[in-house]
């Protein structure tokens, strides 16, 4: 069941698979802003409250052929990955990955865009299927997330960052991006201080010397590498919880007031609770009862003087 109304009238909180969910609740072209942070594949358990350990069976073998019998750049994709890979954990993963890719493309409006986060042990597949499913040419950043964390291993580099994946679902020039912007290097602020700086070429292409403006700078474009600290883990409040500020600096960039924000894993609740407090709607997704009970305590921790409107849908009982 697919619905047709571009619509979306409440916030909602659902329980159950994200497939399902998709398929059956969200419409169509109805969602401004995705992203999306899926377990990754690095066979962990996280203490009882999920898994990322992957296993190619009967359900990802069957998600496998569904996606190639699509057709198209996914299915010679995922074909690729059976050739290079054969059948095993990995092509388990990024079989169960591509129909929800599918539907995210499905359910974001023509302006829209996604961010996929994903660490090394899986991002340049997933790239590839982002690809496949968005174009090439609508991929628009990878980002890197950098933090600091305590050291581990002699015998390579510190691991200390993820990647984001920043795709547009198309080029309509609609799309939302509301520049973010960082401080200026040490020497830029010693010579012009927070001036514009005014700069160009004369008549004969020669580069004019640089002079400071009467306006005052908003400072340099933010570029793809992002320092922002990571949660600790003992001030967690859910496996793999990721920092405020990395999901509001998403959602500040690629959405404006109103629109709608999809998170369909949603963990910790993290999206949802920056969404909230940028005073976006929000739709969040996920198959745990401690993922949904985390979310809701916390959008009444967060926000005490505020009765906070929102649907639940699934199994469980809404907290009072």
């Amino acid at each position: 069941m697919v619905l047709a109304s571009t619509q979306i009238v409440k916030n909602t909180l659902y329980f159950g698979d994200n497939l399902t969910v998709l398929r059956d609740y969200v419409r169509e072209e109805s969602v401004s802003l995705v992203y999306l942070d899926p377990p990754f594949k690095s066979n962990q358990d996280f203490f009882g409250a999920f898994s990322d350990t992957w296993e190619w069976n009967a359900a990802s073998a069957t998600a496998f052929q569904e996606t190639v019998e699509r057709g198209g750049d996914v299915s010679l994709v995922m074909q690729a990955f059976r050739t290079a890979l054969g059948a095993n954990d990995m092509l388990a993963y990024l079989s169960l990955m591509a129909p929800r890719l599918i539907e995210l493309h499905r359910v974001l409006k023509p302006e829209g865009s996604v961010y996929l986060h994903c660490d090394p042990t899986a991002g340049h597949y997933l790239k590839l299927l982002m690809d496949a499913i968005f174009g090439p040419q609508n991929f628009l950043n990878e980002i890197i997330w950098h933090y600091r964390k305590w050291p581990s291993g002699k015998y390579t580099f510190q691991r200390n960052h993820d990647v984001i994946l920043f795709y547009a679902k198309s080029g309509s020039r609609a799309r939302v991006f509301n520049q973010q912007y960082m401080a200026r290097a040490a020497s830029t602020l010693k010579r012009f201080g927070a001036a514009k700086i005014i700069s160009g070429y004369d008549a004969e292409g020669v580069r004019r010397p640089s002079e400071m403006s009467d306006q005052q700078s908003d400072g340099v474009r933010l570029d793809d590498v992002w320092d922002i600290g990571r949660v600790p883990p003992v001030k967690q409040l859910y496996p793999t919880q990721k920092p405020q500020a990395l999901l509001e600096r998403i959602i500040e960039t690629s959405s404006n007031e109103g629109q709608v924000i999809l998170d369909p894993f949603c963990g910790s609740g993290t999206s949802i609770i920056a969404a909230q407090g940028l005073n976006r709607r929000w739709l969040g997704i996920d198959n745990t009862d401690l993922a949904i009970r985390v979310v809701q305590q916390r959008l009444q921790d967060c926000f005490p003087k505020e009765k906070i409107s929102y649907d639940l849908v699934g199994a469980l009982t809404r907290l009072t």
